[in-house]
């Protein structure tokens, strides 16, 4: 049985953007074992995955900081013999990890950087695409005739859903009346849609359509999610602090609505085939949009107001492609989405 490693790109949606790769990985390589390297706080997007058998974690803040870190981490990767490697970003030291590692073809992009230390380096087209779909033509190594796309995937565990009915029985939002998720966080502040504005949105979904609203937000975000809860007339049901990003997901499976800022959370909604309005201004839905469902995603982007996208500058908010996008727009694109998914009507 063939042994396989593929190390992932960083961050939660980037990690989802792998997924495409993994099932064609998979579907090509049906008796293969496969393996995954990555920050250990984006295991949890692949867990309960069918993609995968072992989740490896590469904790370059920890445990495999440093030479000896690296060493220690090249030596566990030889002894479980992988056959071949693909490294999904062009990285010199995972490059350098895999080579130490005695794994004897390792495939990856070609590029000065990194590209000598792979045995199979691969030539990406260079004209802008997803991210998800420059990862593909790595199969080519292996003979593979890589598909052009792909959506990505991720798994809910039964008994993960079962707690989030459970919560959200709890709640009383099982009643018919549909549920909206408003996620307003995302790593970067200028990524951020003003807490105000999602204050005003909420206040709309719940008094023209009679929504049922949900404020997502892991730890970090419990400043922003009390912001929103505190400027709002309508009242709602906060599911954040220690609610980690399985619960999150689980419990954004039952929603008929997300609303979200260009963060992993958007990207697991999405991936889940759930009703979603995207925001966007420094980043790019073309290098990075929602790959879910086309009839149940509304990206709003205003590319003209910025001086740069992708923007790569977190400290200079609010950015102004973020501060473009309406109250309005955004209530008018859940409401279309709403009403394709619950029936609602004449909401104004």
């Amino acid at each position: 049985m063939s042994r396989l490693l593929v190390v992932l790109p960083n961050w939660y949606g980037e990690t989802l953007f792998a997924t495409p790769f993994l099932r064609a990985l998979r579907e090509h390589q049906r008796g293969a074992a496969i393996a995954t390297l990555g920050w250990p706080q984006c295991r949890e997007m692949l867990a309960h995955s069918p993609l995968v058998d072992e989740i490896l974690d590469y904790d370059e803040q920890g445990a495999h900081r440093g030479p000896l870190g690296q060493a220690r981490l090249a030596q566990a990767l030889r002894q479980r013999r992988f056959d071949v490697a693909f490294v999904l970003r062009r990285s010199l030291s995972r490059s350098l990890l895999l080579a130490l590692a005695g794994i004897p073809v390792r495939v990856g992009a070609a590029n000065r950087k990194s590209g000598w230390l792979l045995t199979h380096p691969v030539q990406v087209p260079t004209a802008p695409q997803h991210k998800a779909w420059t990862y593909l033509p790595l199969l080519q190594a292996l003979g593979v005739n890589a598909p052009s796309a792909g959506s990505y995937e991720y798994t809910v565990a039964e008994e993960e859903r079962r707690e989030a009915r459970g919560w959200l029985e709890g709640q009383g939002l099982l009643d018919g009346q549909p549920i909206v998720v408003l996620h307003p966080g995302a790593n970067w502040p200028h990524k951020r849609w003003a807490p105000q504005r999602f204050a005003q949105l909420a206040d709309r979904l719940a008094e023209a359509l009679r929504a049922h609203l949900v404020l997502s937000g892991g730890p970090a975000d419990v400043p922003l999610v009390e912001q929103v809860h505190l400027d709002m007339r309508a009242s709602a049901t906060v599911s954040s602090s220690r609610t980690g990003l399985r619960q999150v997901a689980a419990r954004m499976e039952q929603a008929h609505l997300v609303v979200s800022n260009d963060t992993g959370v958007m990207h697991v909604a999405a991936a889940m085939r759930r009703p979603v309005v995207a925001l966007y201004g420094p980043t790019s839905p073309l290098l990075t949009g929602p790959l879910g469902d086309p009839a149940r995603t509304v990206v709003l982007h205003h590319p003209d107001c910025c001086p740069q996208v992708p923007c790569f500058q977190p400290d200079r908010p609010p950015h102004p492609g973020m501060e473009a996008i309406t109250v309005d727009e955004v209530y008018e694109a859940a409401r279309k989405l709403l009403s394709a998914e619950c029936g609602i009507r004449n909401a104004g």
